[in-house]
């Protein structure tokens, strides 16, 4: 049976941190609790201090940015497969449970589906393949996507947490540069996969994403900072790109992985429509789109 902790990094969240902590807690799979507070100038000690022994606090006076944060729990944490939950966000009980089933020792790291809660409204974050696929496809989705599947739905082994959660990216500039957690949050599945043949995908919406103003995605597209967020992902996978020196699929092969990917997500047709749709509102920029994911 594989030890596991679940990580709880936090900056001034103590309206939140207590359902983070209780989902922590009820998981039907023995996990370690650590919270992780760097800098926290609310009452966070009190909130945490009602649940004495059940979990670990390790408290730093300066808040030195999210990635530190993130990686000194993991640093702390003494069980073989680690989750990184976010203050704002919760598990359902069987979530540790259910992702460690799928961690076999080919297996590079495991997600679950989540569910997004807006103010007014709850969606379900994505449909992927289920089960345990080939890396490479996983690799070829994340970089085509220029986007994230959030850690705050995914367990990890604990070495790789702490080889491929990397404390800055080469070339990051901005409010989404050094430790901002922009980029970081990509280039630990990416980096991860490159170590092992297989991934898993459990598609049951085991995890919970908490949308508010607060929310560093949230946040960005509210403050015009979108482009910018977008940019910093490019980086990620241009340093991940140049790192790897994995060769560019041919069109064949980009096209392939579209109709397999989408295929086994049962959302081929719904793709197509997207494509044909993006295509005549704007020819010009669906063509540059398609020959970056192409090479």
């Amino acid at each position: 049976m594989k030890t596991a902790s679940i990580v709880i990094p936090t900056f001034n969240r103590a309206n939140l941190l207590h359902h983070t902590i209780e989902t922590s807690i009820a998981q039907t799979y023995p996990c370690e609790i650590i919270v992780c507070d760097h800098g926290s100038t609310d009452n966070t000690p009190e909130v945490v201090s009602k649940y004495k022994d059940k979990i670990r606090y390790i408290r730093r006076e300066e808040d030195k940015g999210p990635i530190i944060c993130w990686r000194d729990g993991v640093e702390q944490a003494t069980g073989e497969v680690v989750h990184i939950n976010y203050d704002d966000d919760w598990l359902d009980p069987k979530f540790m449970a259910e992702t460690i089933k799928l961690l076999h020792d080919d297996v590079a790291f495991v997600y679950s589906n989540a569910m997004i809660h807006y103010k007014d409204k709850t969606q379900i974050g994505f449909k992927h393949p289920p089960n345990i696929g080939q890396t490479r496809d996983i690799i070829r989705f994340l970089v085509a996507s220029q986007g994230p599947i959030s850690p705050g739905c995914a367990i990890f082994r604990r070495r790789d947490a702490l080889k491929n959660l990397l404390p800055e990216i080469p070339g990051a500039l901005g409010i989404y540069g050094k430790n901002s957690g922009v980029g970081e949050d990509l280039l630990i599945f990416l980096l991860t996969a490159l170590d092992y043949p297989k991934y898993a995908h459990v598609p049951e919406t085991l995890a919970h994403f908490l949308a508010h103003s607060g929310s560093i995605t949230v946040n960005a597209r509210l403050s015009g900072r979108r482009q910018v967020m977008r940019d910093a992902y490019a980086n990620a996978i241009k340093y991940f790109l140049s790192y790897s020196s994995l060769p560019p699929a041919t069109i064949w092969e980009s096209l392939s992985h579209f109709i397999r990917w989408n295929y086994k997500s049962h959302t081929l047709a719904k793709q197509i429509r997207r494509k044909i749709s993006k295509f005549l509102r704007n020819p010009l920029k669906f063509s540059h789109e398609l020959i970056h994911i192409i090479l």
